[in-house]
């Protein structure tokens, strides 16, 4: 019997690069939420999670054997390309293809040449449940809220969807939708514990210039769960399901301090025994604040450092200061929990003196981990706007590994790239030789000297001529949030 929505997440663990030395598979949660959402309205529905799956090949013979009549992908950067070969094949089946998520929201008219029937705009639980009886019946989806459509060869934007406004109504995920076991084992044999991923807020307040998150899908909001309805997840998943480590995957766990704090002593009430980790920033955070998510069990916090100069923590409209971060991550160390900085290199302004800036800042603060970036423009963003391509705005990495510039800059790749690799022999020589400084101060001025070469053209490129940030930037301004 065929049923009625097949929902794919295209992500195949074996063809990601970076997960070569160490299997880090996280649930793809959005989808999990539209499945029990789409459950509780009485539909047949099933999860083609591809994350543990050999092909593309194998993928598609589960979608003809279940014979769907609409299909829904969901899709981000580097993973459009398996999107594609989707659509086409549902096509072929004569399913109704519908995609959803980050990058679909930004830039739906690409889902549409590709061949999608629908591109649902920003949060897609209650379109979702809105459009399928549509398809199902054939009706006109015109008074569906949050979608883009093809209709007589012209593009239709349906009004944008309100945010939802009650998470708690939408609770947990529903987590008989994916093989529990799978993701819990690969875990268990590759890292020694087993991590699940727990959402319990949508949206950021905050707009950094290279940011998507406060465009799409949640926008620049903020809608948190209870303390009360997280922990009841927090506890299936551990004691249901025997996970011993959580990653909260909201973009600033802690910016409701109150909230914060009752959650931790949630779990700390009910004596559950985990660890866990989040993202947050380092402004958001203090002494008390630090102890209590220690004490029940924050092992690790990853903030987003971004840079160590604070010009180009303000012309990336960061609204953070060098000091707050310092003050924040020092606090962090001291409270014995880790840190793990995300550091992004290249952003339009970058020099010489602001990576160095940004060197001198990780020598001080030696985090236990740390990735690097090269910066992305993320369509709907201000960056995206500002800066000019080298090739097609379209063209995207091939994964996150990939670390390219994608636009025209004074600072040469080389450069960005022998930075990184810099920046990772100082760290690991100053940990290494922490009494004998001779090591590290060698390198240092000698990598210096060849750093400052390859970065000599970096301000020959006017990024603030006026006519061309302010015509761009109006224009980003003129767009509504889901047009």
């Amino acid at each position: 019997m065929a049923i009625d929505c097949l929902l794919i997440n295209p992500y195949f663990l074996r063809f990601d690069p970076t997960q070569k030395s160490k299997r880090s598979p996280y649930e793809p949660l959005g989808l999990m939420y539209i499945g029990k959402v789409l459950k509780n309205e009485g539909y047949r529905v099933s999860l083609l999670d591809c994350t543990f799956l050999s092909s593309v090949d194998e993928a598609k013979d589960i979608i003809k054997s279940l014979n769907p009549t609409a299909i829904g992908i969901t899709s981000k950067i580097t993973l459009t390309k398996n999107v594609a070969e989707f659509i086409s094949f549902s096509k072929l089946l004569g399913s109704v293809t519908i995609i959803g998520g980050p990058d679909p929201s930004l830039r739906p008219e690409r889902y549409l040449r590709l061949g999608a029937d629908f591109v649902v705009i920003g949060e897609g639980e209650e379109t979702i449940r809105e459009l399928l009886p549509c398809v199902i019946k054939g009706d006109d989806p015109s008074n569906v809220k949050g979608l883009a459509f093809i209709k007589k060869n012209t593009i239709v934007y349906t009004p944008a969807r309100p945010f939802i406004k009650d998470f708690d109504k939408l609770g947990a995920p529903d987590r008989s939708l994916i093989d529990v076991d799978k993701y819990r084992n690969t875990w268990l044999e590759d890292h020694g514990f087993a991590m699940a991923t727990v959402m319990t807020s949508r949206g950021c307040p905050y707009s950094c210039n290279f940011c998507s998150n406060p465009i799409a899908p949640f926008g620049r909001r903020y809608t948190y769960r209870s303390s009360k309805n997280v922990v009841d997840e927090l506890e299936e998943v551990v004691l249901k399901y025997g996970f011993d480590r959580i990653w909260f995957a909201d973009d600033v766990f802690t910016i409701n301090r109150e909230r914060t704090i009752a959650i931790c002593k949630e779990i700390i009430d009910r004596g559950l025994q985990f660890k866990w980790s989040c993202l947050t920033r380092a402004d958001r955070v203090d002494e008390y604040l630090l102890k209590l998510m220690k004490k029940s069990g924050c092992e690790e916090i990853f903030y987003g450092l971004e840079s160590g100069a604070q010009e180009i923590l303000d012309a990336m409209n960061r609204n953070m200061k060098v000091e707050a971060m310092r003050r924040g991550m020092l606090m962090t160390k001291k409270a014995g929990i880790r840190i793990h900085t995300f550091v992004q290199v290249g952003y339009p302004g970058e020099n010489y003196r602001t990576l160095i800036k940004t060197l001198e800042f990780m020598k001080e603060i030696m985090p236990d981990e740390f990735s690097f970036t090269i910066s992305y423009p993320l369509p709907g963003t201000k960056l995206y706007d500002l800066v000019e391509f080298i090739d097609d705005p379209d063209s995207e990495w091939d994964s996150p590994s990939e670390n390219r510039l994608l636009f025209k800059s004074d600072i040469p790749n080389t450069a960005l790239r022998f930075f990184i690799k810099k920046t990772k022999i100082e760290l690991a020589l100053r940990r290494r030789y922490r009494k004998a400084k001779l090591p590290e101060k060698v390198f240092n001025r000698l990598s210096n000297v060849i750093l400052k070469l390859l970065a000599r053209s970096a301000g020959k490129y006017d990024w603030n001529k006026r006519s061309q940030i302010i015509s761009r930037y109006l224009r980003y301004e003129q767009k509504t949030r889901f047009r």
